[in-house]
């Protein structure tokens, strides 16, 4: 079998290696560019669209340190307890790099107290602080959260660019993937580039089994 997840071994570590998104690519390069990337990022959009992706690329874009950068999954930690923690230990020096970085995803799951509490810390982030939230529902978010963030939009990703991305990714693992195989890879992931590599990673798990008992 194939030794690691390909969603995990392809996942982009800068801007030049993320497929699609070029909206959000824009806006977050040109934020880069000028060195003024706010210090609250909302990424919204589908689920394995590449939220997460761009939030780590925008923590290298802010030399923000490996021990100083902390990712959260609200579907694990979502009550006030996590938000006290964050509050606790964002007035603390950077440990290595210029700054640090929070990535809260699943945002949207946060209790209702935890949200309140999260709206203070917004209100009052240090200069050596940033935020990134990551939801696939921020609507469920409160508005006063919202309005404080500036929200990327992360989409889907057409068949083109799945086609574009299976195809890439399996050559990088000596593999020729003939066209159909590709085409029906992108009617089946929805535009998630994370399922579409799953499935390649499937289908290249498979043909490894069957060479083996073949």
């Amino acid at each position: 079998m194939a030794e690691k997840e390909l969603y995990k071994k392809y996942r982009p570590k800068d801007f030049e290696g993320v497929v699609g998104q070029t909206d959000a690519l824009k806006s977050l390069q040109q934020m880069a560019k000028n060195k003024k990337i706010p210090h609250a990022l909302l990424f919204t959009g589908p689920s394995g669209c590449g939220k997460t992706t761009l939030a780590r690329i925008v923590r290298r874009e802010l030399g923000c340190g490996k021990h100083d950068f902390s990712e959260v999954n609200c579907a694990d930690f979502r009550g006030i307890d996590m938000v006290r923690d964050i509050r606790s230990r964002m007035m603390q020096a950077p440990i290595s790099g210029s700054c640090r970085v929070w990535l809260i995803d699943e945002a949207h799951r946060l209790t209702g107290d935890a949200m309140d509490a999260f709206l203070k810390i917004l209100e009052d982030t240090p200069d050596h602080v940033y935020f990134m939230l990551a939801t696939t529902n921020p609507q469920k978010l409160l508005k006063t959260v919202r309005t404080r963030c500036t929200e990327i939009s992360v989409k889907s990703l057409s068949n083109k660019d799945i086609v574009k991305l299976v195809t890439d990714v399996a050559k990088k693992e000596g593999k020729t993937l003939p066209k159909e195989v590709a085409k029906k890879i992108a009617d089946k992931c929805e535009g998630s580039a994370r399922q579409a590599l799953v499935l390649l990673h499937q289908i290249i798990d498979l043909e490894i089994q069957q060479r083996c008992t073949g």
